[in-house]
């Protein structure tokens, strides 16, 4: 029964329940998908929007030094960010457009060619087995469920947050309340605790902000690089769709741990599509650019990283997932960070308080 006491398999015993809750609780369609659409709604623009704050908050106190200001620093950002993205869209938008397309027509096509091959195969015993167990049939279901989980939470969270009422006005006007009254924001935040909390609010709240400022800005550097590193080895080794295969390896450099298998995935069944040695000069490419981001890259930005246990982050992840799809992966770690400092300061002023 020491096994029952011990600290990690609580914390593991915790997280499975919580896991398992919230698998049962998506089971209710009639109480899920009304709230998941209520909660997708509202959690999104924020979420996006905190995003965007602490990207943006950098660059506003930088122009603070020499404007007078505040509203000016922040409007003259609002148009650095808006001529960026009119840049990136004008130059790059039709060829990634184009290379999704061709990115599209070649996994088709390489079905059709697997499908057409085992349809002609001479193996007399293969084609018993194929047809005995219907694997062609197995296969093609679990492609279309695979395509249909990919659309609905991978481009199902992009389209939600690419409507034009979202982006155009409310993130905007969101980030620009943020950046404009983050000081007034923080003070209201502290004025609603009781007197007597307001020393371990404001302490947790400082540092719930440094530990994400670092942390999102960071892993936006890392991410660039990351995707930066990839492009420049796909174009090396000839690598068919190099733009939009980077793009997809930036996007999911953001989750943790299994984001990086998540990006190398479609390179290297493109790798596979042309031949082997392509295949093995893709995972070569991987391998470097893994190993530079993690040895060399996410250290100096990071420092000594969160100190958060991996398996943590990765049940995090699940759980995130689980409930809000695409988007849960990417704020499954601020989350957890900001639940970690909450529970070591929490606890830390009990402790405090039980030693008077």
């Amino acid at each position: 029964m020491a096994m029952f006491d011990n600290k990690f398999f609580k914390i593991a015993f915790s997280i499975l329940l919580v896991l398992l809750i919230l698998y049962l609780w998506k089971q209710v369609h009639y109480i899920y998908d009304p709230l998941n659409s209520v909660i997708a709604v509202l959690l999104t623009p924020l979420l996006v929007s905190i995003f965007f704050y602490y990207l943006l908050r950098p660059i506003v106190r930088f122009l603070m030094k020499y404007l007078r200001y505040k509203v000016l620093a922040i409007l003259i950002t609002f148009l650095l960010l808006a001529v960026i993205i009119i840049t990136v869209s004008y130059f790059g938008g039709s060829i990634i457009q184009k290379q999704v397309k061709d990115l599209t027509h070649l996994f088709s096509n390489y079905y059709t060619s697997i499908r057409n091959s085992l349809r002609n195969a001479d193996n007399e015993l293969l084609a018993h087995y194929f047809e005995k167990y219907k694997i062609e049939e197995k296969l093609a279901a679990f492609v279309t469920r695979l395509l249909t989980v990919i659309q609905n939470n991978f481009f199902g969270f992009f389209s939600k947050i690419t409507s034009t009422g979202t982006v155009i006005i409310l993130i905007p006007v969101i980030v620009y309340y943020f950046l404009k009254d983050d000081h007034a924001i923080y003070h209201g935040l502290l004025s609603l605790l009781p007197a007597k909390l307001r020393t371990l609010g404001r302490t947790i709240l400082d540092e719930v902000d440094q530990t994400l400022a670092r942390y999102i800005s960071g892993q936006l550097i890392v991410a660039l690089i990351e995707g930066s590193l990839a492009l420049v080895g796909y174009l090396i080794i000839g690598l068919p769709n190099a733009l939009i295969l980077a793009l997809t390896i930036t996007v999911t450099a953001f989750i943790p741990f299994i984001g990086a298998i998540l990006g190398a995935l479609p390179a290297v069944l493109i790798g596979i599509t042309t031949s082997f040695a392509q295949a093995f000069k893709v995972v070569l490419v991987l391998i470097v650019v893994n190993q530079l981001e993690s040895n060399l890259i996410a250290p100096r930005l990071h420092g000594s990283r969160l100190k958060i246990h991996p398996l943590i982050v990765i049940f995090f992840v699940m759980a995130f997932v689980t409930v809000f799809g695409f988007l849960g992966a990417l704020f499954a770690v601020p989350f957890c960070i900001v639940a970690r400092i909450l529970y070591r300061q929490i606890r830390q002023y009990k402790d405090a308080q039980s030693a008077v």
